[in-house]
């Protein structure tokens, strides 16, 4: 781990933190910064009033603001997470930056490559950290599999699989401004670019889809990246599962990394922990925001911690949290989508 060039070091131990947005993955940043004791959540932001009243009451958050540039100039903020939809994260960002703020913004960065870029040059432009917050990596599993690669246990990456699928109605929730290869396939492969040390591009995209109940967007996508170092990637996601599977809570995620001299294989799909009760089988998430003696656990409780800690030390983490691997996977998932809307190869 290495301090960022000119980074100066967050005043005392404790960060005052303000939150960008009020919603369900919002409200878990919070339940687990007030677990946290280096950090002090003295605000929060939301665009209506009585969900930003709300959110403030229910998680004792002593200001609220419609606007965030207010927020910005209140209550000594120091840092910011922004966790509101990404059509909106360009603008919080943006100000937060330049007010001299640490920022940590929830994947995927921006919904275009202009909004993303402009977000990277604004942070060259201050000592302040700028992280985004792909969670894979906290993942015990894919940061095992991680160090496995790094010590040489598959050789040279030959091909990867990786599939993430999800109950129907998550879909027909959110289907208005996201889908499942911008959703859920930029998930692996900002893991399969971290896996390879941001060192290969891909070069190729091919996406085919499947529209079954005639939504926006598709149930059923599978997409093919060839990398220029000739590595193949099959992602597959879909929001297709029945909405009574039993991977409603966690999803059904799943890798496979072929190597030249071995292979690493990751299942997420039971998790360990089955209930069957009145309403049949499901399998209750133990491992990505799982609560566990009043606490949020798992990949994002560790994620958010680390980086409040290195926010209060005024260091940048090495590897994680990268902006620029979080651009380029937005920019591979972006071609995969023009590929499935014209039935041809991209080339980037």
């Amino acid at each position: 781990m290495v301090r960022k060039a000119g980074l100066k070091v967050t005043g005392s131990g404790r960060v005052k933190w303000g939150l960008i947005g009020s919603g369900d993955f919002a409200q878990l940043y919070a339940k687990i910064f007030n677990g946290l004791p280096n950090v002090d959540l003295v605000s929060i932001y939301s665009r209506t009033e009585a969900n930003a009243k709300k959110a403030a009451k229910e998680y004792g958050i002593s200001k609220w603001y419609t606007d965030y540039n207010e927020l910005l100039k209140s209550d000594g903020v120091e840092a910011v997470a922004v966790v509101n939809n990404e059509l909106y994260h360009h603008g919080p960002v943006i100000a937060a930056l330049k007010a001299g703020k640490h920022v940590v913004v929830e994947k995927p960065i921006a919904p275009t490559l202009k909004e993303a870029d402009e977000m990277i040059a604004q942070s060259k432009k201050t000592d302040k950290l700028f992280l985004v917050a792909h969670v894979l990596p906290f993942h015990t599993n894919y940061a095992m599999a991680k160090t496995e690669i790094d010590n040489g246990a598959v050789g040279e990456i030959c091909s990867v699989y990786a599939r993430r699928n999800a109950p129907a109605k998550w879909g027909a929730e959110i289907q208005k401004r996201s889908s499942a290869i911008y959703d859920e396939m930029i998930h692996d492969m900002e893991c399969i670019l971290w896996f390879t040390g941001n060192k290969i591009h891909v070069k190729k995209v091919y996406t085919q889809t499947k529209n079954v109940r005639g939504l926006l967007k598709p149930d059923i996508c599978w997409s093919m990246f060839t990398f220029d170092n000739g590595m193949i990637a099959v992602l597959e996601a879909n929001w297709f599962l029945p909405d009574n599977t039993p991977y409603s809570s966690a999803m059904d995620s799943r890798m496979e990394i072929h190597g030249s001299r071995g292979m690493i294989y990751i299942d997420l799909g039971a998790q360990g922990l089955s209930v069957n009760d009145e309403k049949g089988w499901r399998t209750p998430d133990t491992t990505w925001w799982p609560e566990k003696l009043g606490k949020i656990e798992g990949a994002l409780g560790d994620e958010i911690r680390y980086f409040a800690d290195f926010v209060m030390m005024g260091k940048a983490p090495m590897g994680v949290g990268d902006p620029q691997r979080a651009r380029d996977a937005l920019e591979i998932v972006i071609a995969a989508e023009k590929s499935a809307e014209s039935g041809k190869v991209v080339e980037l």
